[in-house]
């Protein structure tokens, strides 16, 4: 029986939280992004708190982020996430971001 870590979308939402914690080098696309997950049900309650700690930031300047990430995921009860790995560079093209949004919104 497949896990539920096994979904395609664990690993597309995380793409695009990899993006988000970017900041803002990537401005308007990240703005985009965020309205158009606003109501997505993520498959990982951790992605879930990282994308609403990243809403709730009142900017989105990577500093902040990985100083606020940490201690707002602990708070939230998840204490041992390998949060790094959310800050690695992300290379997506806009259209590929755009297409994974897509993904994810047709997966629901």
């Amino acid at each position: 029986m497949p896990h539920a870590n096994d979904h395609p979308s664990i690993e597309i939402e995380r793409q695009v939280l990899r993006l988000l914690c970017q900041g803002s080098g990537v401005g308007s696309l990240a703005r985009e992004v965020r309205a158009a997950l606003r109501a997505y049900r993520w498959r990982q309650p951790l992605h879930q708190a990282i994308f609403q700690i990243l809403c709730d930031l009142p900017v989105d300047l990577p500093g902040l982020v990985r100083e606020q990430l940490p201690a707002r995921l602990t708070r939230q009860g998840f204490p041992d996430v390998a949060w790094e790995s959310y800050f690695e560079p992300s290379d997506l093209a806009q259209e590929d971001v755009e297409q994974l949004v897509r993904q994810l919104l047709g997966s629901t």
